[in-house]
């Protein structure tokens, strides 16, 4: 304006240095030294320099709403130069607070470089009270609370930005990252999802949704969000095993299936890939091609537990007992703290008619999974098998006990009951098993289900969210 100075008006919800990169262009286009940027909607005026940066300023809002007033209702030129020169003599004061924010930052960010997070924390509390509004102090406090994982204060910082600007990207993605490494998924998915509704685009927060969504065990939510990730970043491998894993567990099968010929080309030497297809095809009850997959895995694979493991139980699904005894003691072998394939060699010996060789290990199980309902029906099966009926009856009842309306538990306990001559029991017993049986169908066992976390490429190879790993190393 007047060949002196450059003023740009705007109203947006936040300025970023794409708007001040944008008007130092316009100075150097024209060899002017001084620039103005006004932000009706923060209430910010920013004062470019060609060559020396910016200051931030804050001013009035009765002079923002002044200056608004010029601008919407311009009639000359003086009027503009008016504007910007009340303006200028307004807010000079303010420069040189602009100046020691600056200067605070950078001494903020030196410190926090050299690992002096309580002294950088302090600069930036400095930086605060002379700009309550800096959303950038805000966001570095948070970081600092959070990489010294004292995540309640860091959160707090988080929320004190978004208070000021709701749907800030940058801040609701740290928030998310916060209750991610919180382990609160929950939580963390409400601002990752605005993040990116903010940025539809950004892989980063789309991946990060995933794993809250997945961390609160939603794979059905997670499932477009990877699907998109794994489209605009191809390569990544975490991000397709996390997406063919979510395609087992909501039983989409044959898309897992379709998607493995990417994932073998991208792992071809992983074990994981053949228990992946052995899964799908379980799954779909192609038990023949599930095999051939655990045995190729196995193949590549001999010492890994998991992989004699899910050989061993689809040929115990298919009745191939000697085999599968073979392969489930090979797993105990490798992992002797193995429950599942110690239930699964158990019901293999029960099922080939050797309880005594399930005795030991049963009696085992019940001991250290005392509320593990299959455990307690196998259990009473070998009771009574080795005719030991009175012993079998408390381990039937344990079971109603924690599974009321499990039909195969109640037919179970009366067949004994029968055995015991006790009419009225087994009657009873009988009757309940017939009217559970009507109202659900016994669901049938599946390895994506037995191996649990071990057969899970996303838990062993670190992918899926601590908690949860942690819950299913207790089953």
């Amino acid at each position: 304006m007047g060949g002196k100075v450059i003023v740009e008006l705007k109203s947006v919800e936040q300025v970023v240095a794409a708007d001040r990169k944008q008007l130092q262009i316009y100075l150097r286009l024209t060899g002017l030294k001084l620039g103005y940027l006004l932000n009706s909607g923060e209430a910010l005026i920013c004062s470019v320099h060609s060559t020396a940066g910016f200051r931030i300023m804050k001013p009035h809002r009765l002079m923002m709403d002044l200056l608004a007033c010029l601008f919407d209702h311009l009639r000359s030129q003086q009027a503009i130069i008016a504007g910007v020169l009340l303006a200028s003599s307004a807010f000079a004061h303010t420069v040189s607070q602009g100046g020691k924010v600056e200067d605070l930052a950078a001494r903020a960010e030196r410190l926090e470089a050299q690992g002096k997070w309580n002294d950088a924390a302090a600069a930036y509390r400095e930086i605060l009270r002379l700009d309550p509004r800096s959303i950038p102090a805000l966001n570095r406090l948070g970081a600092l609370y959070v990489r010294q994982e004292k995540f309640r204060e860091g959160i707090k910082y988080y929320q004190q930005a978004l208070q000021l600007v709701p749907n800030d990207f940058g801040t609701n993605l740290n928030l998310g990252i916060a209750y991610i490494k919180s382990q609160n998924y929950v939580a963390a998915a409400v601002p990752l999802e605005k993040a990116t509704r903010a940025d539809p685009d950004n892989l980063q927060a789309r991946q990060l949704l995933a794993v809250a969504l997945i961390g609160k065990d939603d794979y059905e939510r997670a499932l477009p969000h990877l699907e998109r990730v794994a489209t605009l970043n191809p390569k990544d491998i975490g991000i397709i095993y996390l997406l063919n894993r979510a395609y087992l567990e909501t039983k989409l099968y044959e898309k897992a299936l379709a998607s493995f010929e990417r994932l073998e080309a991208l792992d071809p030497n992983s074990p994981w890939v053949h228990i992946l297809k052995g899964q799908a095809y379980d799954g779909l009850s192609y038990y023949a091609k599930a095999i051939r997959e655990f045995e190729t895995a196995r193949q590549q694979q001999p010492a890994d537990s998991t992989v004699r493991f899910s050989l061993g139980f689809m040929y115990w699904k298919v009745r191939r007992f000697e085999e599968a005894e073979v392969e489930l003691r090979e797993a105990l072998k490798i992992d002797p703290r193995f429950d599942e394939a110690k239930f699964y060699l158990a019901d293999t010996y029960l099922t080939d008619q050797k309880p005594e060789k399930a005795l030991p290990i049963l009696e085992g199980l019940v001991e250290s999974d005392p509320k593990n309902v299959r455990v307690r029906l196998d259990y009473g099966n070998v009771l009574e098998k080795l005719n030991r009926n009175e012993d079998a009856v408390p381990q039937f009842q344990e079971a109603l006990r924690l599974e009321p309306t499990r039909a195969e538990a109640h037919y179970q306990l009366a067949r004994v009951y029968q055995k015991l001559k006790r009419t009225a029991d087994f009657h009873r017993e009988l009757e309940l098993s017939q009217k559970f049986q009507k109202q659900k169908l016994e669901e049938q066992e599946s390895l994506l289900k037995a191996s649990g976390s071990r057969g899970d490429p996303t838990h062993e190879l670190g992918l899926k969210p601590a908690r949860l790993r942690k819950a299913e190393d207790r089953r």
